[in-house]
């Protein structure tokens, strides 16, 4: 019962961790990278990040790697890629006057990174 409750929470860790970074990250984008609340809008972009692959991380350490398990880690992984490239093509395509170039550049090359970090757990959930 405890496993179950478990990942209920990591479940509900990663649609608010999904929202956290689709919400968070085109605020970034008018901010210059050397503001305050540039750095406070980052902190939530990470813990945004943090929640969604602890979400992963979670179910695969509590069934120790299940093939039902390992399947819903796949989708939960794709659905962050999906999410991440997204977010860094919409990053790296905006071009108006209010938008600072280095931190558009910043913003997305941190989704990239996500992106890239879930296409490695991919592949590593099932070698």
């Amino acid at each position: 019962m405890a496993y179950v409750l478990w990942t209920f929470a990591s479940l509900i860790a990663y649609v608010a961790g999904l929202v956290l970074l689709m919400k968070v990250t085109p605020m970034l984008l008018s901010r210059a990278y050397d503001e305050g609340l540039f750095m406070a809008i980052a902190a939530g972009d990470i813990f945004g990040g943090i929640f969604v692959f602890a979400a992963v991380a979670v179910t695969f350490g509590l069934f120790g790697g299940n093939l039902g398990i390992r399947i819903l880690d796949f989708f939960l992984l794709i659905g962050i890629l999906i999410v991440c490239i997204r977010l860094s093509y919409i990053s790296f395509r905006r071009y108006r006057a209010k938008i600072n170039s280095l931190s558009r550049i910043i913003a997305g090359t941190y989704c990239l990174l996500l992106a890239l970090a879930a296409l490695y757990y991919i592949i590593l959930l099932f070698t």
